[in-house]
């Protein structure tokens, strides 16, 4: 069973990511200021086991430029939503919001090369899910308060993969585009605690889920159609 965090020991994880970001001078000093945001809200619940926070688009968390292959500097962004609560049965996952945006900028000519989607599958009014793995993958969309007409066009296919907040996130960017930085921090004492309090959090219903397919030998469905949103129930 997923190991849910009180908003308190959230809150306290996150600052050590902060101070850790910009100890190693992976984030915009802006960039903290703004999940330094998000911390406050957390602590203000005390010791809840359901929480939510925030990092908005308009305040997002902006990583440092970096050479690129074919652009002169590029740079990933990040915001999202995180919302949990402890569930009625042992075999959901703790999330009610799980929407995690990456991009990637060209920082130079200030143009979007790419967007990602890490998201949990959206509910419908009659309770049914979107098309899709519960927790997945996906390309495109749009910029909040953007044009639509800039929007890329397809949004399928929504790839599987397990649920991602913050801390595993930050962790993905920095072992792509900073791998350095990565090899230096993946070791560390604090910054294992941290990946271990996340991965407790996000993996363990997921992870029993594909256990549970596979030793069934795969006779009554796939991994993909256990992992598909309908199939939670």
């Amino acid at each position: 069973m997923n190991r849910i965090p009180t908003a308190k020991e959230m809150s306290s994880n996150l600052a050590h990511l902060s101070n850790l970001l910009c100890q190693e001078e992976l984030i915009q000093p802006d960039s903290k200021v703004y999940l330094d945001g998000a911390i406050g809200m957390l602590r203000k619940l005390g010791r809840l086991q359901s929480w939510k926070y925030t990092i908005e688009a308009s305040e997002p968390i902006d990583f440092v430029p970096i050479a690129g292959k074919k652009l002169e500097q590029i740079a990933p962004r990040l915001y999202l939503t995180v919302a949990v609560k402890p569930q009625a049965r042992s075999e959901l996952p703790p999330f009610t919001r799980l929407v995690t945006v990456i991009e990637v900028w060209d920082i130079l000519k200030n143009e979007l090369q790419s967007r990602w989607h890490l998201d949990l599958a959206n509910r419908k009014e009659d309770g049914s899910y979107q098309a899709g793995p519960l927790f997945h993958l996906q390309g495109g969309g749009h910029q909040p308060r953007s044009h639509r007409k800039e929007e890329l066009k397809v949004s399928i296919p929504r790839w599987t993969t397990p649920p991602m907040e913050l801390i595993l996130t930050c962790e993905m960017i920095i072992a792509n585009f900073y791998p350095d930085k990565w090899e230096k921090i993946s070791t560390q004492k604090k910054w294992l605690e941290l990946i271990h309090a996340a991965q407790q959090l996000c993996y363990p219903v997921y992870f029993q889920r594909v256990q549970n397919c596979l030793s069934s030998g795969g006779r009554r469905q796939s991994v993909l159609k256990t992992l598909w949103a309908k199939e939670w129930g």
